[in-house]
């Protein structure tokens, strides 16, 4: 190799993503099919109940939902707090598209 660092990895068929662009394709996706979206809501209050949710907004709204993503990375673990919700990997394996 041609780089001196102890414990480095070297690995084939990796791949780089602009993970911002990436985000937003999927949030556009979400939305074609009918998703809402509340970016830059400020959740107060939640009920997590198993087949509705209601989250309280600071500016004193409810969002009733079934289901109820956190895109909040490594911190949404600790707030939800269920056994369901794991972070497997903090990367995207190399998967090849046909």
């Amino acid at each position: 190799m041609s780089f001196p660092k102890a414990g480095a990895l070297v690995t084939d068929n990796d791949a780089e993503i602009n993970l911002y662009k990436h985000a937003h394709l999927l949030i556009e996706k979400a939305v074609s099919k009918g998703v809402r979206v509340y970016a830059k809501t400020k959740i107060n209050g939640k009920i997590l109940k198993e087949n509705q949710t209601q989250l309280f907004t600071e500016a004193g709204h409810t969002i009733h939902a079934q289901t109820v993503i956190f895109a909040t990375g490594y911190g949404a673990q600790e707030e939800v707090k269920d056994k369901n919700a794991v972070i497997h990997s903090s990367y995207m394996p190399y998967q090849q598209i046909k």
